[in-house]
């Protein structure tokens, strides 16, 4: 699919759905097609049983804490060494049986299709996008209410989910993590495949898988917080190079005035270059390469000879 028509395959009217982001307001989306580029359960089930995947792109959560390695992974034999964290779907089901929740952190990295729908939704809101997937039994939850430092898509792919979204907080005075005094309750749906609901960044929220196993991809759509805006004027600052035409070691009190006085003068000088825009963009990071319909063509493989 065309990458700039992702976010319209997932939600439906895109100016709608930018009018909830601006709003930080939760809301459910519904098309009337499967979104396109969404995987079916069947194929990440098929990469949990073809062997490869191993930690950290697959983690075990029970009661709210990490499941150790050892309890879902197997070791092997590797051309003659022994290595461990290799996922073990036996293993893996039965902790699903009994109330533990699976996640595949990063699935954009390593899954074809969802690393296209993220890098759509990063190229198409300018935002840095990673996506988890998360398997849940009927009646258990992977994390207690709970705030994401990120804006996040979560899309249905199997069972149901019942989700509760709190109001999103009004200032910054919050932090991503537990939210045992949540406030008022501004969503509450049940979703189902397809589905795909907006959680406002700091927007306290659970939710509760139903009927079956629920599974359920999240895109989180990353932002620069203060500390990152910061960053972001530093690292902007030592990229201009006028540091390298200062006195590398002043050796007297004049000499540190003087070169201290360069210093402000120049970084003013860079300073006034930059706009409120751009710092904006540089600390959101830098946007994924668009991914074309041709990347897996024959002769672009790294052992095509």
């Amino acid at each position: 699919m065309e990458r700039t028509r992702v976010l319209a395959g997932l939600v439906g009217d895109t100016e709608v759905f930018r009018k909830v982001l601006e709003e930080r307001r939760p809301q459910v989306f519904r098309t009337e097609e499967w979104p396109p580029g969404l995987p079916r359960t069947g194929e990440l089930d098929a990469v949990l049983r073809g062997g490869l995947l191993r930690v950290p792109y697959v983690e075990m959560v029970r009661a709210g804490e990490v499941v150790p390695a050892a309890e879902f992974c197997t070791a092997r034999t590797v051309a003659g060494r022994r290595e461990g964290g290799f996922a073990d779907p036996d293993r893996i089901a039965a902790l699903l049986a009994d109330g533990a929740t699976l996640l595949l952190p990063q699935l954009d990295q390593w899954h074809a299709s969802v690393r296209a729908l993220a890098t759509g939704i990063a190229l198409e809101l300018g935002r840095r996008t990673e996506a988890f997937c998360f398997a849940t039994g009927a009646g258990r939850r992977g994390l207690d209410v709970h705030r994401d430092d990120a804006d996040v898509l979560v899309v249905q792919l199997a069972g149901e989910k019942e989700w509760t979204v709190h109001e999103a907080p009004a200032d910054g005075r919050w932090h991503p993590g537990p939210a045992p005094e949540p406030g008022a309750v501004a969503l509450e749906s049940v979703l189902r495949p397809g589905e795909v609901l907006y959680v406002p960044r700091g927007a306290p929220h659970m939710a509760t898988g139903r009927q079956g196993l629920s599974v359920h991809l999240s895109f989180t759509i990353r932002e620069a917080g203060t500390g990152r805006l910061r960053d972001a004027v530093g690292e902007w600052l030592a990229a201009g190079g006028w540091a390298n035409a200062l006195p590398q070691r002043p050796a007297t009190e004049a000499e540190l005035l003087a070169t201290a006085a360069e210093v402000l003068r120049l970084g003013r000088a860079r300073l006034a270059e930059l706009t409120a825009e751009e710092l904006l963009r540089l600390a959101r990071g830098p946007l994924p390469e668009p991914v074309g319909d041709d990347a897996a063509a024959p002769g672009r493989g790294p052992l095509t000879v």
